[in-house]
């Protein structure tokens, strides 16, 4: 049998059509908020979570994955020396000044990547094909999203801190909110970037045996190592740590705080102002359920009910608007991540919204009364 509540909401659901636009419109405005932050945050790591170590050694005391210095190359022995290393490679990292012939100059970061297939290094993702470019010497590649920002075509040549490189390819999905990145083989950066070569990298990568145990492998290697000679973190344990000081340093957390907040106050404001000129609008026949002699806990029940059946409606759309705009954000290469686990908290958001927005409303229901049927 169908409910009071929804044989209402279905024969009077023009009246119902704001505070559903009203919900959909607060929960994806939450969604996009929260995807635009993850896939900012996703970004900002993508070196971490593409490569393929199960542990990352950096300088000692950095507060972000891109604020490692050198790793002396004399540590290397120590790290093979562990029972549970199975493989041990360089990573690279810089940063230089991008120039083209036609004036164009951009800031770059420069990420060293292994050209062999299954190289701790390698970033997911790339295909053979790309690797093999990034072989020839003096080669890079970059995110097609970014070719038009430093002027590159495949074939072209650009200049990394005065040294010429070539354009030998384009990527997709490694856009990078920080500054562009520009993707070369080990060899390549080490020629842009003299700094640390001789000296040791940037970082070292470790592949361990599934058999033990990372934190246990992590705590040894850094006990043997001393505190001031390196540093060494599990990827989630980098990421975090990285995601934690990008926040906090460009101010992104609180903005997405304002947001919610804002999304939950207008959405609390039209949607209650809205199921309050419905009820407003059917005061008669609430009125008339009254002199039938049902209590006004039960009219309570209804309105409410009424609320969660706008929510759903509300949820739904908004999850085609934002199936539509990640759609759009990945045509038009603007990192935006939702995943699933996102969507429950969204939904149960718009829920909380609605129910609200429910309560708030009842002020007018509990004025009706059957002497209202003579007015």
């Amino acid at each position: 049998m169908v409910s009071l509540a929804r044989q209402s909401l279905l024969y009077d659901w023009r009246r119902f059509v704001a505070a559903i636009l009203t919900l959909a419109f607060s929960g994806l405005l939450m969604l996009i908020q929260v995807g635009l932050l993850l896939g900012q945050l996703d970004s900002f790591t993508l070196p971490i979570r593409r490569a393929r170590a199960d542990l990352w050694v950096t300088a000692p005391n950095v507060s972000s994955w891109e604020q490692s210095t050198i790793v002396a190359a004399r540590n290397e022995g120590r790290f093979w020396a562990h029972p549970a290393v199975l493989d041990v490679q360089e990573m690279g990292l810089g940063q230089g000044e991008w120039r083209t012939g036609d004036g164009k100059r951009q800031s770059v970061m420069v990420i060293g990547v292994g050209v062999q297939q299954g190289s701790l290094s390698e970033m997911e993702g790339f295909a053979p094909e790309t690797l093999a470019i990034l072989a020839r010497p003096d080669t890079v590649v970059i995110d097609r999203t970014d070719a038009e920002k430093l002027g590159a075509r495949v074939g072209s040549t650009a200049e990394i801190s005065g040294i010429k490189v070539t354009i030998g390819g384009f990527v997709r999905s490694f856009r990078s909110n920080v500054m562009p990145l520009v993707f070369a083989s080990q060899a390549t950066l080490r020629h842009l970037n003299q700094d640390w070569s001789g000296y040791g990298p940037p970082y070292f990568l470790l592949k361990l045996d599934p058999q033990f145990d990372r934190e246990s492998v992590r705590d040894d290697l850094k006990s043997n190592g001393g505190t001031q000679a390196y540093d060494i973190a599990e990827p989630n344990e980098l990421i975090f740590r990285s995601a934690q000081f990008w926040l906090e340093e460009s101010g992104s957390g609180t903005s997405f705080a304002f947001s919610m907040l804002l999304a939950m106050f207008v959405g609390i404001g039209v949607t209650s102002q809205t199921l309050r000129g419905a009820i407003t609008a059917s005061l008669k026949e609430y009125a008339a359920l009254r002199a039938l002699g049902i209590e006004v806990a039960r009219l309570r029940g209804i309105v409410l009910e009424q609320s969660l059946w706008v929510a759903l409606a509300g949820i739904v759309l908004m999850a085609v608007a934002a199936a539509a705009l990640a759609a759009l954000a990945w045509t038009a290469g603007i990192p935006l991540s939702l995943p699933w686990w996102i969507s429950l908290p969204t939904a149960l958001f718009v829920a909380l919204i609605a129910g609200m927005s429910g309560l708030l409303s009842l002020s007018v229901l509990y004025r009706s009364e059957p002497a209202d049927l003579l007015r």
